[in-house]
């Protein structure tokens, strides 16, 4: 059983129960109370403080019919369903029918309803993971091997693990290594990692890098440099692309001209935060500042001209 199985499995659990003893939870679920423990913390990251702590090694609800009376209204479960169904359909197989009936008609909806052409989550290894998230959560240094982007092996020592991040539809290991490159800070992709190796030792939290993660709005994006507005030109046949979606999150419409042109902002400290941006909408954006990304963006046009 993992541990999604086990956390929806505790929900049907509260259900039914006023508590639930993390030593009867292990035995029932043929685990140990550590890891029941782990399932608990990740329910109250979404419960809050519903979930409570009466005594020690045991957990319950507050407000316990309210919740579930919330999870059981079949307008907002078909939602929660339809919403899954869209990411993996497969997920849907953790929930027992005989318990959610409407699933089978979710299923016949979506078929109907949507194609998905890229599923919006990459898969995770599942050997690494249980690992990477035990480092992070005890704050214990690691060895790695990854692929590099030269398909080669790589290795990071004593890299300190700082949290799992899901950006542009792949998951990432965010990182402190030893490197001298960005601060040593690095976006790791989870599935490039071909060995992950706990080590006893252990480090104390990094929170500028932590604090930096909660506010990245780019791959590209570099640790702990000051960064700089750059000033784009928008042309009314695109406009709307801007006006219903931020691209960036330091996105900011800061002009909308009569012929209905926009003048848009954004906060980098990479140029590659928002060059692909710009390429990817020629020839209706211009670089009016600062002069250096309009210089960039020539050379790059230039050399693919070069290449015939």
């Amino acid at each position: 059983m993992n541990q999604a199985q086990r956390v929806l499995k505790l929900l049907t659990l509260f259900e039914e129960r006023d508590r639930l003893c993390t030593k009867e939870i292990a035995r029932l679920f043929s685990t140990n109370t550590r890891t029941i423990q782990r399932d608990m913390e990740l329910l109250k990251e979404f419960l809050g403080d519903n979930l409570i702590n009466p005594s020690r090694g045991c957990y319950a609800l507050q407000n316990r019919k309210e919740l579930f009376s919330y999870l059981k209204d079949s307008v907002k479960l078909r939602d929660f369903f339809e919403y899954i169904a869209l990411f993996d359909e497969k997920f849907l197989s953790l929930f027992d029918v005989r318990d959610f009936p409407i699933i089978n008609q979710v299923k016949k909806d979506v078929a109907k309803l949507y194609h998905v052409a890229e599923r919006p989550i990459e898969r995770l290894g599942d050997e690494k993971i249980e690992d990477i998230k035990e480092a992070i959560k005890s704050h214990r240094k690691a060895d790695i091997r990854y692929i590099d982007r030269d398909n080669k092996i790589k290795h990071f020592k004593n890299i300190k693990p700082i949290k799992i991040i899901f950006a542009e539809g792949n998951w990432y290991l965010g990182a402190m290594t030893q490197e001298e490159e960005n601060g040593g800070f690095k976006f790791l992709r989870v599935n490039f990692i071909k060995e992950f190796k706990l080590l006893p030792s252990t480090f104390q939290r990094e929170m500028d890098a932590e604090e930096f993660i909660k506010r990245f709005q780019s791959l590209f994006q570099n640790y702990q440099t000051p960064s700089y507005e750059v000033v784009l030109e928008v042309d009314s046949f695109v406009a709307r692309y801007f006006k219903v979606k931020k691209h960036l999150k330091s996105q900011k419409i800061i002009q909308e001209r009569e012929n209905g042109d926009l003048l848009v902002t954004f906060n980098i400290n990479n140029e590659m935060e928002i060059l692909p941006l710009v390429k990817k909408w020629l020839p209706h954006i211009r670089i009016l500042s600062p002069q250096s990304l309009k210089m960039r963006l020539r050379e790059d046009i230039e050399a693919y001209l070069k290449l015939g």
